[in-house]
């Protein structure tokens, strides 16, 4: 794949509530742009690194968690001089979505940093070193093979969750807005996500937005390393997937997320999924 024509792709698995990695690289090498449809945490350990989420650039350092949304399109940019450390979670997010009532939520965490609009969290130190030894634990418990290993290792991960939602409801000032960006471009891409059902052509943007179109998508691409046309496509098919699996008819999620007509939208869905949208359960 070939970020820098502005493809991306959805990679990871995740066929239980939680996936553990801890990963150290030294290697030179270049990430894809990419996304999930689960959510992640990436608890960043060292090494020389800036994180790319919806063209946004924001800049790390150790002990950073980074919250990454399930079908935020994203990657890393690393500087291999130094060994790049971290572990990671991938979360259900319908899973966690479950722990939810009047008295708590363990989505707050993901809910709170998009709401500052950021994605990186910066905790004290004592808040960080709690975090991070419920993660060594789970780390040791993957290892193990011990006894209700895997009952005990859902035990962890939701002892993290609510260690997590806590920090982030504690610590106020524990949002770090280090992003770099175009702030028209952030605008447009925002949009974009909030009218999904209207026109989207670049002629409308151009106008909207008061810039060229020939400067807006050099920009665009510039910021993000994909094109208008893409990002618009992509988002439309991942919004009308989330209302597929709520039961949501296709041809009703085609016009609600802004294809003109049914066989139009399941081609492109098919080309993006690998499967029809009736497959989709």
């Amino acid at each position: 794949m070939n970020d820098i024509a502005g493809t991306y792709e959805k990679t990871g698995y995740l066929n239980k509530h939680y996936k553990f990695f801890h990963l150290k690289d030294s290697d030179n090498r270049e990430f894809d742009y990419h996304y999930h449809d689960f959510d992640k945490i990436i608890y960043f350990m060292g090494g020389k690194a800036d994180y790319m989420i919806e063209g946004k650039k924001f800049l790390l350092e150790p002990y950073d968690f980074i919250f990454v949304n399930r079908n935020e399109i994203h990657k890393p940019m690393v500087d291999f001089s130094a060994p790049y450390e971290r572990m990671i979670l991938y979360i259900d997010h319908g899973f966690i979505e479950k722990y939810t009532d009047d008295a708590y939520d363990l989505t707050e965490c993901f809910k709170r940093t998009f709401k500052e609009k950021t994605n990186i969290v910066r905790f004290p130190a004592v808040v960080t070193r709690q975090l991070y030894e419920t993660l060594r634990r789970m780390e040791e418990n993957d290892n193990d093979n011990a006894y209700a290993g895997e009952l005990y290792g859902e035990i962890l991960f939701l002892e993290f969750m609510v260690q997590m939602n806590r920090a982030c409801l504690e610590n106020e000032f524990a949002y770090h807005q280090t992003a770099k960006y175009n702030k028209k471009i952030i605008d447009i891409i925002q949009f974009i996500n909030e009218n999904l059902s209207e026109e989207l052509s670049i002629d409308s943007l151009s106008e909207k937005f008061y810039m060229s179109k020939y400067h807006m998508m050099r920009q665009f691409k510039e910021e993000t390393g994909y094109s208008i046309h893409q990002y618009t496509l992509e988002k439309r098919i991942l919004a009308a997937k989330s209302m597929l699996l709520n039961g949501i008819p296709a041809t009703v999620a085609a016009m609600e997320c802004g294809f003109k007509d049914y066989s139009t939208f399941a081609r492109a869905f098919k080309k993006k999924s690998g499967s029809i949208p009736s497959k989709i359960k």
